[in-house]
């Protein structure tokens, strides 16, 4: 069983690619990073628990809800408080880029504390945790229990991954990414982030300019440094995504094992339909395989077409099977109808 910590989230849309401003009603759902990992990962037949904290509320029995739906492990959501985090997502639409708004001060997650997670059982027949850099940035108490679970979970030998997520509108309670973000990283197996979030969370120099898919040969030097600062890293990846326009974007992978860089086949999105929960496809792609395959190459192809199906569901939810990535995987990332 895997189990992810994170806040599950309001989720609130224009339609039709509609701005925030024009809009009298919005299309409602739920997302948020580390859930969307736990359900893309509930998809893959795998068990997963979610642990969080929601509002003693109808929203909050309705994100219940939502997550149960995809048979999500939910004993260890804490009920509190009246407050659900939400963001707003306005979609671009051709050269109008893509907009998040959150409202999550405050929140049943934010303001969770040590107390409110069992630690005794929360862990319990778990064999793979999860967290991203999300959940430190919503408040001081949301990073004190990610690092208590990263602690604990590190003192049961359980393989940790972590994506850097970097927010910079989340980090506002008066402490920068890089005092923080450190810590929670040294008991890392697997870890996603680009060049640029490495610099700002950890201090790592990114020595890249300008396009890294045309710099592939300097990566694994780059990623020895990063080895080097937390030693029990076996994977690091990044994704890497080339925008042309708001709806058209291309996308490819790699991952590297201290050894090799692995690299995917790079999808061409066009017409791109929802972004948002992209890169939480990837890193449940990137779990799914170092679970399943003892085999780099074969984790990042299938993280890579994982994520890129889901740029063309709406929501944040990817909703595709194993065997859905597999076709792609098997048709060379052409489209075609199952009948």
């Amino acid at each position: 069983m895997i189990a992810t910590l994170g806040e599950i989230l309001l989720r609130l849309t224009p339609p039709d690619n509609g701005m925030i401003q024009q809009m009298g009603s919005y299309d409602a759902n739920f997302g948020g990073s580390e859930a969307n990992v736990a359900i893309s990962l509930a998809n893959y037949k795998i068990p997963t628990r979610f642990i969080s904290a929601l509002p003693d509320n109808e929203l909050g029995k309705a994100a219940i809800f939502e997550l149960s739906k995809y048979k999500v492990d939910t004993r260890h959501v804490n009920i509190k408080g009246n407050k659900m985090g939400i963001y707003f997502v306005e979609k671009g639409s051709s050269i109008r880029g893509s907009k998040v708004i959150y409202d999550r001060e405050h929140s049943a997650f934010a303001r969770m504390t040590l107390e409110d997670i069992d630690w005794d059982h929360v862990f319990d027949g778990i064999n793979w945790f999860h967290w991203s850099g999300i959940a430190p940035a919503v408040s001081q108490n949301c990073a004190d229990v990610t690092l208590q679970a990263v602690q604990r979970a590190a003192a049961a030998d359980i393989p940790i991954s972590a994506d850097l997520n970097y927010r910079a509108s989340l980090w506002t309670y008066g402490k920068p990414s890089s005092e923080v973000m450190p810590e929670l990283l040294d008991h890392t197996t697997l870890m996603l982030g680009d060049p640029k979030s490495l610099e700002i969370m950890t201090g790592i120099k990114n020595p890249f300019s300008g396009d890294i898919k045309e710099q592939l040969d300097d990566l694994p030097a780059y990623y020895d440094t990063v080895f080097a600062r937390f030693p029990k890293l076996k994977y690091i990846a990044t994704s890497l995504r080339t925008i042309v326009n708001d709806t058209h974007h291309r996308w490819m992978g790699v991952i590297y094992d201290g050894q090799k860089l692995y690299c995917s086949t790079e999808y061409d999105l066009y017409p791109l339909v929802d972004r948002v929960g992209g890169g939480d496809a990837f890193m449940a792609g990137l779990i799914y395989g170092c679970v399943q395959y003892d085999d780099p190459q074969k984790t990042i192809d299938f993280a890579t077409a994982a994520s890129g199906i889901k740029h063309t569901i709406s929501g944040d939810f990817n909703l595709v099977s194993v065997q859905d990535v597999n076709d792609l995987l098997a048709r060379g990332g052409a489209g075609n109808i199952s009948r």
